[in-house]
């Protein structure tokens, strides 16, 4: 059995902390070693039991920072209530691996928390697409500048073959709305089907899946 992702936690008000102790106290794979209430705190329990991750509130983001710099070997996630793209960023600057919402299950946390843990970039679904497009340094709006940006993204995942559930999913998207986004690509492209808008979409150099035809 793998050793678990150990955990320190920082925040200022009892809410969070206890909270957070209490989402993670079942979660499989994952010990939780310290609470620390303020910034001093979480630094001196990062130093003295060298965690994998440090789980800290956007409140003491000022410290990340500092932190992330004296304990490099500490993966940092930021949780915030905030879901605009200038905290996201503000955040990474300051060198947090990831970036969850204080609203998401316990599940979800206790997965982000693990996959950080072994290296992985964690970011909340309400603000990943707005990473993603502000990341990508493809331009696709010159190739089909009949799509609208969220139809362009929708066909990146088409190039990679994903149904539409996948989308919906990693879109943040309700799958109605998906079908009603692959339905428009493939009108305006002229499309006789979804393979046929992602093999021209690859033609384009987008997707990075290897299609295969059933």
């Amino acid at each position: 059995m793998s050793e678990p992702v150990t955990v320190v936690v920082a925040g200022e008000t009892y809410l969070y902390s206890e909270g957070v102790r209490w989402a993670l106290a079942d979660a499989p794979g994952i010990k939780l070693l310290a609470l620390a209430d303020d910034g001093p705190g979480a630094l001196r329990s990062a130093v003295k039991l060298g965690p994998d991750v440090l789980l800290i509130d956007l409140t003491l983001l000022h410290e990340v920072d500092y932190i992330a710099r004296r304990c490099p070997d500490v993966k940092i996630i930021v949780v915030s209530q905030h879901a605009d793209e200038l905290s996201l960023m503000a955040a990474m600057r300051a060198g947090a691996r990831g970036y969850v919402m204080t609203s998401a299950h316990p599940a979800e946390l206790a997965a982000a928390i693990r996959a950080v843990g072994v290296g992985h970039l964690v970011f909340a679904c309400e603000v990943a697409a707005g990473l993603r497009a502000k990341l990508t340094t493809r331009s696709t709006r010159t190739t089909f500048p009949e799509l609208t940006q969220r139809e362009h993204e929708v066909l990146e995942h088409l190039a990679d073959g994903r149904s539409n559930a996948e989308i919906a999913k990693e879109m943040c998207l309700a799958p109605k709305t998906v079908r009603n986004h692959v339905s428009n690509v493939l009108t305006k492209l002229e499309a006789e089907s979804r393979f046929d808008a992602a093999l021209r979409a690859r033609d384009a150099g987008l997707g990075t899946r290897i299609l295969v035809r059933a």
